[in-house]
């Protein structure tokens, strides 16, 4: 498996302008027998994946729940000003004549009745130019919407000014229920248009990443993230199977969403959708050729140790009448613009009752998991907080070791223990004290009352437990840099999943016995 490049784990830069995959249909080529790849494969012209975004703006996608960075799922905005990188919006100057007749076109979408054709033709006319439109320009056009959608309450304020503070409240109060009505029935306009709802879901990717520089677009943002609420409701979302025989447009944009393992190659995919796999998405019934978020699944006979057996594309076909276990290698979202729309843990319980369907005899189930802020984690720890979390028994043991230095900080135990050591003693040490120390993070380290890892965050909120760690199971750079190449296991027992969640809330969340012996 090739190490990552730039990666978006959660998520894919998605442009605003009009697709050209939905009008794809052209199947891929149809599987051969075996895992290897069908010479005509190599015909296949593949696209290059598009650049993936950080790996903080994944997490913070992926979980939404704030893993990335202010100003959206790219982890900040990135700025065109003389590469400072603060942060701030430089949008192309819009002409006053421009900027006037933008700001009546919006007024009117704002203030009519969503049945006024006049002003829904105005909201189809700012869809189709705003999606044509260029980055610099579209930024512009956020810089106008923000300014008449804020709702800052200061004509409430002046309304009120004359009077008791109390009439000033309620003016201003007034004033913001107004604004948001509108705002909403502004969204639900553009909603109501045919392609509307994929353009708002793109549109909110920008809000979400200039909406540091741009804070009058937070209220009109958070509207439509309440609506997403609604219009995604997992009742509403279809689950489908995506194989080697899927159009050929949805198999690239597998490729370019994938957020977890890079895939590299044709060859690659089609290894992860052979006959001894499984490849699941949720679609909404109108983005049909959009999935929203997919999970990659392999049967293996025991629960897997280490991600390079999985994606290893020599490696034989299993008998499916004879695994055991069926192991959750990769979740993707795929829209920036979906960001804490949560519908992750309906996709896996979702995909366990398929499973159960078409294989009576699957009992076992379980992820292979990243383990994405524990470097950060560790690296962050002084030598006094380093020794507290190891305890006295592993510390004494560390300190015994001659390569390092009596007080050692966290960001030098993390280079140590990705250090290649010759003597066997040193190999079990550094695994040994790796271990506890992921076993530590994953259990005891907690951000607002939550788990701090987002991955741990969304498979624990799940009911999911921590079942193993596993050294050296991502030997990628990726890996290397995120957790010192260790993965996790969280084990998904249909049955403890609402016992586990209760463990959770109470704070002591699930842990495997050979977790629990680490901490």
């Amino acid at each position: 498996m090739k190490d990552e490049p730039i990666m978006s784990a959660m998520s894919v830069s998605v442009s605003l302008r009009p697709s050209t995959t939905a009008a794809s249909s052209t199947s891929s080529p149809s599987p051969s027998p075996g895992r290897g790849v069908p010479e005509r494969v190599a015909d296949v012209s593949a696209p290059v994946p598009s650049p993936k975004r950080s790996l903080g703006a994944r997490l913070g996608q992926w979980f939404g729940r704030g893993a990335g960075k202010s100003g959206g799922p790219g982890g900040g905005p990135k700025d065109g000003k003389d590469g400072k990188g603060d942060g701030k919006v430089a949008p192309a100057p819009l002409s006053p004549r421009a900027q006037s007749a933008l700001r009546r076109q919006l007024t009117q979408c704002l203030s009519a009745r969503l049945t006024d054709s006049a002003a829904n033709d105005a909201a189809r006319d700012f869809m189709t130019r705003y999606a044509a439109a260029s980055p610099d320009l579209q930024r512009a056009w956020l810089a106008v919407v923000a300014d008449i959608c804020a709702s800052d309450g200061n004509s409430g304020a002046e309304a009120g000014k004359d009077g008791d503070g109390a009439s000033a409240k309620r003016a201003a109060s007034g004033l913001a229920g107004a604004l948001g009505s509108a705002r909403v029935r502004f969204l639900k306009r553009f909603n109501a248009l045919p392609d509307g709802l994929p353009f708002l879901v793109r549109w909110r990717a920008d809000m979400l990443e200039h909406r540091a520089a741009l804070p009058g677009l937070a209220a009109l943002e958070e509207d439509l993230g309440s609506l997403f609420s609604t219009w995604f409701d997992v009742g509403l979302l279809e689950l489908h199977p995506i194989t080697w025989d899927s159009p050929a447009s949805l198999l690239e944009k597998l490729m370019r969403y994938e957020a977890v393992h890079e895939i590299s190659s044709w060859a690659d995919l089609r290894n992860r959708l052979d006959s001894d796999r499984r490849c699941y998405a949720f679609f909404h019934p109108r983005m049909p050729r959009e999935p929203l978020i997919f999970v990659e699944v392999a049967f293996v006979p025991e629960m897997a140790a280490d991600v390079h057996s999985l994606l290893d594309e020599k490696a034989p076909l299993e008998d499916l009448r004879r695994v055991r276990w069926a192991i959750f290698y990769s979740i993707s979202n795929t829209q920036p613009g979906l960001r804490g729309v949560s519908f992750g843990n309906f996709l896996l319980k979702r995909v366990i009752d398929e499973l159960q369907v078409d294989f009576p005899k699957l009992r076992n189930f379980a992820t292979l998991s990243p383990i994405p802020g524990f470097n950060d984690w560790l690296k962050s720890l002084s030598a006094q907080a380093l020794a507290q979390v190891l305890g006295p028994k592993r510390a004494k043991l560390l300190a015994q070791e001659a390569s390092l230095a009596p007080d050692v900080s966290g960001a030098q135990m993390m280079a140590w223990l990705q250090a290649g050591a010759e003597r066997k003693a040193v190999q079990a040490l550094q695994r040994s004290l790796g271990e506890a120390l992921a076993a530590h993070y994953l259990a005891r380290e907690t951000a607002r009352g939550q788990p701090r890892d987002p991955v741990a965050r969304f498979h624990l909120g799940n009911g999911a437990r921590v079942e193993r760690i596993n050294w050296h199971a991502d030997l990628s750079r990726k890996g290397a840099k995120q957790s010192c190449g260790m993965m996790v296991n969280y084990l998904y027992e249909p049955d403890e999943l609402d016992a586990n969640l209760q463990r959770l809330l109470d704070g002591e969340p699930a842990l495997g016995r050979a977790v629990a012996r680490l901490v």
